[in-house]
């Protein structure tokens, strides 16, 4: 057997043990909650805005958010509408300016 394996047993036979001899007073679960606000909705004029706010050219914007040039041109144009990571990112820079670079 694996010495990773040989670890993994030992831990779980102390742990039975010690749920046997307690009756699982030693173990704590806490529980953590976090909300997640839906992802901002951004037009064209705010896309723009950000990338300008943050002296961005539509390549290196679309280069930091891993996505075309024609995307951002889209999105710009309101042909399309940024959706997903990329809303995430454009809150980023919106909220705290970063220096971006190619």
């Amino acid at each position: 057997m694996s010495k990773t394996y040989e670890k993994i047993a030992d831990s779980l036979q102390a742990l039975i043990a010690d749920m046997e001899a307690t009756g699982g007073a030693n173990l704590r679960q806490e529980t953590i909650s976090v909300n997640i606000a839906p992802a901002r909705k951004f037009t064209g004029k705010d896309v723009k805005a950000i990338r300008k706010a943050n002296g961005l050219t539509q390549s290196l914007l679309a280069a930091y958010l891993c996505v075309s040039k024609k995307t951002i041109e889209a999105w710009e144009a309101n042909r399309n509408v940024p959706n997903g990571p990329s809303s995430r990112l454009l809150e980023l820079l919106e909220r705290h300016a970063v220096s971006v670079t190619a």
